[in-house]
């Protein structure tokens, strides 16, 4: 036959579980420690190298955006607008007169000269339009092909100018 739990037998049920509540053993904490210091060796190294990688690809994205900016100057003043390279950075000036310097006044003709962030370069050995570390944007769209190769802790982002004004970003 079934007997109904008494009153009692919840008391005495309730204070042996009481009894358990005594908290955590040293050993247990020291696990946990350990199972979070191994997940974070592991996982560290692995955000560093997203972390990298976006500082480049957001200077490339940079460059890209500042070479379409030259792009379309160069549309809106029908005339030439340069972009010069240099390990640590670029800048952009119009050039009508294609003389490959900033025409009179260079405060007015310059329209930005841009330093890279600390550790990326412009690989100038390897960047080349034409044979020459400047390209020009046209007034009618068009611009001297080449190439521009950004590095960064061994990582590359080929910044490729087509004769047609097609800026394109590519990793290698």
């Amino acid at each position: 036959m079934f007997n109904a739990p008494t009153n009692n037998d919840f008391v005495k049920r309730r204070s042996h579980l009481a009894g358990n509540l005594q908290g955590f053993t040293l050993f247990e904490v020291l696990v946990v420690i350990f199972l979070i210091a191994i997940t974070s060796a592991i996982a560290v190294p692995g955000i560093m190298g997203w972390r990298e990688a976006g500082k480049l690809r957001g200077a490339a994205e940079n460059l890209k955006g500042d070479l379409e900016l030259a792009k379309l100057r160069a549309i809106q003043e029908n005339g030439a607008v340069a972009v010069e390279f240099s390990e640590d950075g670029y800048r952009i000036f119009v050039d009508i007169d294609k003389d490959n310097s900033p025409d009179a006044p260079a405060s007015v003709s310059v329209l930005k000269s841009i330093r890279l962030p600390p550790g990326i370069k412009i690989d100038t050995a390897n960047t080349s339009f034409n044979g020459d570390l400047i390209t020009h944007f046209m007034g009618r769209g068009t611009a001297g092909n080449g190439t521009c190769i950004m590095v960064f802790k061994g990582n590359k982002k080929v910044i490729t100018i087509s004769t047609f004004a097609v800026i394109t970003v590519k990793s290698n």
